[in-house]
């Protein structure tokens, strides 16, 4: 049920045009400071952690480890993703909330 929360919400930021997803897309907004969360699916490669995770460090930026990488897609309507950039802070904010007030998993690295 919580995850669901999340999920949908995840969901009505892709809608609001505030999700880019895939490396190519998420890099090109890090490097113009447009990114606010990253996510990481659980799933994803150990590479792809270390490489966001030092992003994160670098830039700032909050990372939350979470889900897998099929219902993080299924929650934007795309195939599988790794990892997803929230482009606006107040809905990065959000999303970080529901994760922490829920306790539905995952870890948050601010």
């Amino acid at each position: 049920m919580d995850n669901e929360k999340f999920y949908s919400f995840l969901g009505l930021c892709q809608r609001a045009g505030q999700v880019v997803s895939g490396e190519v897309a998420v890099n090109l907004q890090i490097q113009k400071r447009k990114i606010h969360l990253i996510i990481l699916a659980k799933d994803a490669s150990d590479n792809t952690k270390k490489k966001y995770t030092y992003q994160s460090q670098k830039n700032k930026i909050p990372i939350l480890i979470f889900g897998n990488k099929e219902l993080l897609g299924r929650a934007i309507g795309k195939e599988y993703r790794a990892l997803i950039g929230i482009k606006d802070k107040n809905m990065a904010i959000n999303l970080i909330n529901i994760q922490r007030i829920n306790n539905i998993g995952g870890e948050t690295r601010v």
